[in-house]
């Protein structure tokens, strides 16, 4: 079976770093982490991930303006998103496939959003199982 691919929109290179390294501890996922927004959208222009994690602080486009960005593109629409920040946006919370995540946060409770997510984001993604299967 294909590892899900998570990408890591995280400017502190450290914790992407990080994320990194525990997202692809096992084989369940393949990561790869960009440092800004653009970076993302240049990625995304030609690899589409089953989850992304996404960081609420960035320079030039912070992640809520990402995540809307993305809602509103249909190739991308049904990707869910966990936005991670210590201080989350109350506009965040009913966005649909938009999760939300505390920082500082458990390591244990990100690894528990994520394999949540990709279960709920497969079930709504129209390729899914062209995809996946």
């Amino acid at each position: 079976m294909r590892s899900k691919r998570i990408l890591i929109i995280e400017d502190d290179p450290i914790l992407g770093d990080l994320l990194l390294e525990a997202l692809q501890d096992g084989e369940a996922y393949e990561a790869f982490h960009v440092l800004s927004g653009e970076m993302a959208l240049s990625i995304l222009q030609t690899d589409a991930p089953a989850l992304i994690l996404l960081d609420y602080h960035l320079p030039r486009m912070n992640g809520l303006e990402l995540a809307d960005w993305l809602r509103n593109r249909e190739e991308y629409a049904h990707i869910p998103i966990l936005l991670m920040s210590a201080d989350v946006p109350p506009e965040a919370s009913g966005k649909k496939h938009l999760r939300t995540l505390q920082k500082p946060f458990e390591l244990e409770t990100l690894l528990q959003s994520v394999a949540e997510l990709l279960v709920s984001g497969a079930k709504d993604d129209p390729g899914a199982e062209k995809a996946f299967s």
